[in-house]
């Protein structure tokens, strides 16, 4: 697979949402403190369930029915995905009602008009966003996605220094949300045209697979947060998210990489084109884990000093280093379970889905209480080993599925010197400072990125990119 400036494009926007990201949770974790980030956390793992019921893995669908179907059909897809989900908002609208008074007390705020507002808000951008990726404008699709985050931190942080604290949190999310749902929608080409019958029956068709696997989904990202807000303190949730959403930057090759190549392998399957698949895929594996080896060595490294640093907590060091490892594991599913869903068989993704989601929960109802964050952590990396394993048996039953292993050994070798020089070095320029902590940083990717420039393949791979 040649890695267009459209992966690029992707990669570099995730990158920099992510590093966005990053900066305001620590922000926000050093204005507000453990227990305010933590209800935000728990805010955002509620939506993260509710908008998932509501999507019913429509926006899936959708992406993968707008890049099969002609301009003039697009429009319907959309506004049949629109019609679906309808349903579920309603009934989740009237039961947040219904149980408001439940829903604030494990939140740890009075949030439910919010909820809903955002309950739609977000489905719409979802689906919208789908559609846009759907008609192969994936990069732009990311662009929107940047502009949308920029959006978010920019309210949170007025709406903090204007006093509103947690609901400032909460406000810079639905405002941030809203703003993507415009722009996406106003970007489409496509137009929103009535559906006939066939055409929602043909999405729901492909959907009400790719709904379980959008549960898979939730699982595996939510799960350990909403079992851990119930469990232990708020502060344990804050701990435990920012270590995730550290380590969630590893994959962002992956993620890009699948955003960019979905519609491709939809279209190649469709012409039986599958040995471009299997090129595909092996080259994903490679550049989808060029990030995450380095990052598992570094973070081995310097866990401890960044989280007190940036983040200001006294503990999760060890969190992080067992959530980054889990990425090892995780960049491959991306590839495998898209791969699978884009050749036409979300029926396996789904059967997987339903084995891992049973045992995600159980294994976090059973490990939680013991263990608190540890037993989460053990809990994804336990889940995400069952479904990449499964996976790939399903996969190699279509195409066959290699990796480039001198590619991978090379970035592995680099990577352990890399964290040579890095350990020296903190050795000598202990990391007490935040400047100190930058320093290591910066010298373990210069090292890395010299170490990799010299592989040819690489070098030139990345030259062609650019």
């Amino acid at each position: 697979m040649d890695i267009d400036r459209s992966s690029v494009v992707i990669y570099a926007s995730n990158i920099v949402l992510s590093l966005i990201g990053f900066v305001g949770t620590a922000y926000f974790a050093q204005t507000l403190g453990g227990t305010v980030l933590g209800i935000f956390f728990t805010f955002d793992a509620v939506t993260s369930v509710l908008m998932t019921g509501a999507r019913l893995g429509v926006d899936t669908g959708i992406e993968k029915r707008i890049s099969e179907t002609t301009t003039q059909q697009r429009g319907s897809y959309l506004t049949a995905g629109y019609l679906i989900t309808l349903a579920p908002i309603v009934i989740m609208s009237l039961g947040l009602f219904v149980l408001e008074g439940y829903v604030d007390e494990y939140i740890g705020v009075a949030a439910v008009p919010l909820l809903i507002v955002f309950i739609i808000s977000s489905t719409g951008r979802w689906l919208t966003g789908a559609a846009l990726r759907g008609e192969g404008r994936v990069a732009l699709s990311s662009l929107i996605e940047l502009f949308g985050e920029v959006i978010r931190i920019v309210t949170s942080i007025a709406l903090i220094m204007a006093g509103l604290k947690i609901f400032a949190l909460l406000y810079g999310v639905l405002i941030g949300v809203v703003v993507k749902f415009v722009i996406f929608y106003f970007a489409l080409s496509s137009t929103l045209s009535i559906p006939t019958w066939e055409t929602v029956r043909d999405l729901w068709s492909f959907s009400k697979y790719t709904s379980f696997n959008s549960v898979s989904s939730l699982a595996y990202n939510w799960a350990d947060t909403l079992v851990l807000a119930y469990f232990a303190s708020k502060t344990a949730v804050a701990v435990y998210e920012a270590s995730w959403k550290v380590s969630v930057v590893a994959v962002m090759a992956s993620q890009a990489l699948t955003q960019a190549v979905f519609p491709s392998i939809s279209e190649w399957a469709s012409r039986n084109e599958y040995s471009r698949i299997e090129t595909a895929l092996s080259e994903g594996f490679t550049y989808g884990l060029l990030l995450v080896i380095p990052a598992v060595v570094g973070v081995a490294i310097l866990a401890d000093p960044f989280m007190q640093l940036v983040y200001d907590f006294d503990t999760g060091g060890l969190i992080l280093i067992l959530l980054m490892a889990e990425k090892l594991l995780q960049a491959p599913r991306i590839l495998i379970q898209r791969t699978l869903t884009g050749i036409g068989h979300p029926n396996l993704v789904f059967r997987t889905a339903a084995l891992t989601l049973v045992a995600n929960v159980v294994l976090n109802l059973l490990l939680v209480p013991e263990l608190g964050s540890f037993g989460a952590a053990a809990a994804t990396i336990t889940t995400v080993s069952i479904a990449l394993v499964i996976q790939i048996a399903y996969l190699r039953r279509f195409i066959t599925v290699t990796a480039n292993w001198r590619a991978l050994g090379r970035q592995t070798v680099t990577a352990l010197m890399m964290g040579a020089v890095v350990y020296a070095a903190s050795t000598i320029f202990p990391p007490s400072t935040l400047l100190k902590l930058g320093g290591l940083v910066a010298l373990g990717v210069v090292a890395y990125g010299l170490g990799m420039a010299t592989d040819r393949e690489i070098r030139e791979r990345v030259l062609q990119m650019v």
